[in-house]
């Protein structure tokens, strides 16, 4: 009989702590007012309803608990045993989404008011979790879920084995980072499928340019030519070059899209900082501070990281320090790690949350301007460098062609015409004009 108790221990855990949750998220909703109340009247309808049928399951466990102790008695009784006890219990069976089934006893007059009460929560769970797991996508791969669907057809087993193996644990950090909605099997899947598809398109260009010789027209224009032999060496590297770059893009891309919204929330945090120690002044909750900051919109990418500390908080019972140390590891912006941790010691040390906050907000408030100095320097640099390389000098080269076309004194330059140096010159000018403009908006902080 140990066991069936462990079982009812078990699952009255598991009612607690989904009452915790609940009871939790009632709060939040029965503490907003004015046009708030409009959006969460059904919500907060769910949530009231969710709360009494976990309530009464509760009960009729806890009614159950003192039979189930009387028969794991360390003695036995002298008088004749009775089968009062074994009429009273009995045991059900059910299994909840995506876990394994639960075996519970309880007595044969509350099994009818605990399955009707345990059907009612999961319903309202179903309709909550269906209300607050819809998600946009991050990005642009987050649309391609037929790619998704095609990649692990073909490549599930073959990645679930790889990541078996310790691989691509660096790939699933990324991931989490920019809250990507693959999971790393299917992002893994979906690397080796646009290789092979790489593989593929590299094998059809190698073909063409191995049996169609191109002659060269123009020294700089002329691909392939001589024996197909020939032709075979030059270009072989192409089987090669293409699967390996294209796999590697899609591999990196993860990294860099985290760089990149890191740079992003580093941009927002100076000022989100000092908001969150104007908040702080006040004396309130350290939770509500997040609560107030998340119900404006003024930082984009900073309030996506508040948002999935609330959830923590709000859905999984999670208390504020765990929630804040576990938001920080798969933060990724360094600078608001570094917030998160030093928030949650100074709430466990208890130490003066407004005074952190404020030297925090000072600090980062300095930095934000260094890099705007920075920006500007290099910004005045590249000018100078821009004026030399992409007005001035192309205008020298043009006078000396244009003098050297008139007069006719040196014919061609390098086995090319004057008037193929000017074309040459003006695409050179063109892609001097691109380089600039992308440097600039790689260096350029986020506004």
């Amino acid at each position: 009989m140990s066991s069936e108790l462990r079982d009812n221990i078990r699952q009255i855990k598991e009612i607690v702590r989904e009452l915790h949750i609940f009871s939790n998220q009632f709060e939040v909703i029965k503490n907003l007012d004015g046009d708030e109340r409009v959006y969460v009247g059904k919500e907060e309808a769910i949530l009231e309803d969710t709360i009494i049928s976990l309530t009464n399951q509760l009960k009729i466990l806890n009614k159950t608990t003192p039979d189930l102790l009387e028969r794991i008695s360390l003695y036995s009784k002298l008088s004749a045993p009775t089968k009062t006890i074994d009429k009273k219990l009995m045991k059900i069976n059910y299994r909840p989404e995506e876990k394994e089934q639960v075996s519970l006893v309880i007595t044969e007059e509350d099994r009818a008011k605990f399955l009707e009460n345990l059907s009612r929560s999961r319903l309202s769970i179903q309709k909550l979790k269906k209300k607050h797991t819809i998600e946009k996508p991050v990005s642009g791969l987050g649309k391609a879920n037929f790619y998704a669907k095609i990649s692990n057809k073909f490549f599930r087993n073959f990645s679930k084995q790889l990541i078996a193996k310790g691989y691509f644990k660096k790939l699933n950090r990324n991931l989490r980072k920019i809250n990507s909605r693959f999971v790393l099997g299917t992002y893994v899947s979906m690397i080796l499928l646009t290789t092979i598809i790489s593989f593929i398109a590299s094998l059809f260009l190698f073909g063409f340019l191995l049996f169609f010789s191109i002659v060269p027209t123009f020294p700089f224009i002329g691909l392939v030519e001589g024996s197909i032999f020939i032709r075979f060496f030059k270009i072989s590297w192409i089987l090669f070059a293409i699967p390996i770059v294209s796999g590697a893009l899609v591999y990196f891309y993860p990294s860099t899209e985290a760089r990149n919204l890191g740079g992003k929330i580093n941009q927002e945090l100076p000022f989100v900082t000092i908001h969150m120690s104007a908040i702080a002044s006040s004396g309130v909750e350290p939770t509500n501070i997040f609560k107030i900051i998340l119900k404006g919109e003024e930082y984009k990418y900073t309030n996506i990281e508040f948002r999935k500390l609330m959830n923590l908080i709000n859905f999984h019972g999670e208390d504020i320090v765990s929630a804040l140390q576990k938001v920080a590891i798969r933060s990724s912006s360094s600078k608001l790690r570094e917030l998160f941790n030093g928030f949650a010691v100074t709430i466990t040390s208890g130490g003066d949350l407004r005074q952190f906050l404020s030297e925090r907000a000072e600090n980062m408030l300095f930095d934000y301007k260094l890099e705007r100095e920075r920006y500007n320097k290099v910004s005045e640099t590249f000018m100078d460098i821009y004026i030399s390389i992409a007005i001035a000098a192309p205008m020298i080269f043009l006078m000396i062609f244009v003098i050297i076309g008139s007069t006719g004194m040196l014919g061609n330059i390098f086995g090319l015409s004057t008037n193929a140096l000017s074309t040459l010159l003006i695409l050179v000018l063109i892609l001097l004009n691109i380089f600039f403009l992308l440097f600039l908006r790689v260096k350029q902080p986020a506004m």
